[in-house]
């Protein structure tokens, strides 16, 4: 008799997690992490066990999102109060590292003037000595360059406190905030400990396409299931149809959902900025597509920037077998969370990771992926970003994302080197989180904040969005990522309502959009649109 083949269920979620939480790049790039670990996560959980009930409350009030609560309940605080210990104790190193760093930008700052750096190599705190080299820009402001490849193979990248948790998803409110409440362990739950770079990843992943036996899939999650009563609803054995690859006229373009998008073209398949939701047991009306209405093959991913809306890295693990090339945004390094996207995909177990130069080009059949300047959007940090420009014959796609339109020669050259870029997704985040958002660690304590309080990590507002469709010669708008699904809430907080800033600037800016004789929509939930050539 033939064993029942399982794959898994489409309402399973596995979740990366670095002690509990969920993985971004500012909890698995060392140096980012160091520094988050000492100046934000430890303290965050400090203030939660001194008012756990109040936290536990704020975490849950639309009104506070994005603020700093951790949404667990106050009966579990000393499961919380144990993690910190843990982290505490098995990150000690990274702790002293952000500290020695904190403390020695205080004195660079102070010191350095001009003068030759040389001497102040004797003074290095221990953790910094081999990790940093110590520079100056052109108008003798000092800062420390990371030495990012070394701490990925050292101590610092601690891959013994990565791990899976596996469980069902019963609606998407179920999940936390991703970036400030650890995923405690909860009854049906498996956790699995095994580091991001593993292949059994890809074995286990490889249920999303091929469904296998029950003891093979046992075997590759081997230690983390106690009983097949824990692993079986995870399971099911319900078949599944997965799309054919693309061959009809035209380019197919396929909105999964935020700034998630799919482009097919000829045979080829490109997602950009995957994050892809998993079906729970309950959904509302809103369109959706999941793991298994992606292509069985995904020739590249592209990511835009890090923010975790768009770089999500639970879905590049679950995809990574799928994938033939991850390209990325170029680093300069020249700060320290100016990280590596680059270094972080192959500590991510992708093999072929590229990160483009701005205008640089890749070939596709009768086409081609263009890096493209992203301007904006970071609050003048200078982090790693880059917006694309996909060709697909004489179409030209642009996936603009945040950016802004701050310098309109920018967006003119680009037109005068490339062509008309004819279909434009961009958004009208014109708010934004402050520019220290997530990333205090990086910026010295004692400093004048005075003038940073107009920096913001915005997109165009209505009339520079509509300048860049000028400059650019659009045809078509897709105002998009949005902040409208909910599979969403988690990273980025409740979807907008249309009272809210930027969606009352989507409106003017569609409006305007289709006076000037554009297609103009905003996208919500997963979409379908064929461009015929």
């Amino acid at each position: 008799m033939t064993a029942p083949l399982y794959r898994l269920a489409d309402a399973t979620l596995v979740e990366p997690l670095v002690q509990d939480f969920q993985a971004w790049w500012m909890t698995v790039a060392p140096m980012p992490a160091s520094l988050h670990l000492q100046a934000y996560l430890l303290p965050l959980l400090k203030a939660y066990l001194q008012t756990p009930d109040f936290h536990a409350k704020a975490a849950k009030d639309p009104e506070l999102s994005g603020s700093s609560f951790v949404g667990i309940a106050p009966e579990r605080a000393e499961e919380v109060r144990a993690l910190m210990q843990r982290m505490t104790t098995a990150q000690e190193d990274n702790i002293k590292l952000a500290e020695a760093f904190d403390e020695f930008q205080t004195q660079l700052l102070a010191e350095a003037k001009g003068q030759s750096l040389e001497p102040l190599y004797a003074r290095l705190p221990e953790p910094l000595k081999g990790v940093v080299e110590l520079v100056y820009d052109y108008v003798n402001r000092p800062s420390m360059r990371v030495h990012e490849g070394l701490l990925y193979r050292g101590r610092h990248h601690k891959t013994d406190l990565q791990s899976m948790r596996l469980r069902r998803l019963k609606a998407d409110a179920e999940r936390d905030s991703l970036l400030t409440t650890p995923r405690l362990m909860e009854a049906g739950q498996l956790d699995w400990k095994v580091p991001f770079h593993d292949e059994r990843l890809d074995k286990l992943f490889s249920l999303d396409l091929e469904p296998q036996p029950l003891e093979w899939i046992r075997d590759v999650l081997g230690g983390a299931v106690q009983s097949d009563a824990d692993l079986m609803p995870l399971l099911t054995e319900a078949p599944q149809t997965l799309p054919e690859t693309w061959s009809g006229p035209g380019v197919r373009i396929r909105y999964v959902g935020h700034a998630c998008v799919l482009v097919e073209w000829k045979g080829t398949s490109i997602l950009i900025d995957a994050v892809v939701p998993v079906r729970p047991e309950k959904m509302g009306p809103l369109a959706r597509m999941s793991f298994a209405d992606l292509p069985r093959r995904i020739d590249y991913v592209v990511i835009t920037h890090s923010h975790p809306d768009h770089l999500d890295i639970e879905t590049l693990l679950r995809l990574r077998h799928r994938v033939g090339t991850l390209m990325v945004p170029r680093a300069s390094g020249a700060l320290a969370g100016d990280y590596s996207p680059r270094l972080l995909g192959k500590a991510l177990g992708f093999k072929n990771v590229l990160e483009p130069y701005f205008y640089e080009s890749l070939p596709i059949p009768d086409g081609e992926i263009i890096a493209a300047p992203f301007m904006g959007e970071h609050g003048d940090v200078a982090h790693a970003k880059t917006a694309w420009i996909i060709r697909t014959g004489e179409e030209r796609l642009f996936f603009a994302a945040d950016s802004m339109c701050v310098d309109e020669t920018t967006y003119r050259d680009l037109r005068g080197t490339v062509g008309d870029l004819h279909t434009v997704f961009m958004n009208t985040e014109i708010v934004g989180a402050p520019h220290t958002w997530m990333l205090e660690g990086f910026f010295p304590k004692k400093r004048d904040r005075k003038l940073e309080k107009n920096r913001r990590c915005r997109g165009s507002n209505s009339a520079e969005g509509l300048r860049l469709l000028e400059l650019v010669g659009a045809k078509r708008l897709f105002n998009y990522a949005m902040g409208l699904e909910p599979w969403m809430e988690h990273i980025i907080g409740p979807a907008a309502t249309p009272e809210t800033p930027r969606m009352k600037e989507s409106d003017l800016l569609l409006a305007t959009a289709r006076e000037r004789g554009l297609q103009a929509e905003r996208l919500e939930g997963a979409r379908e649109v064929v461009l015929k050539s």
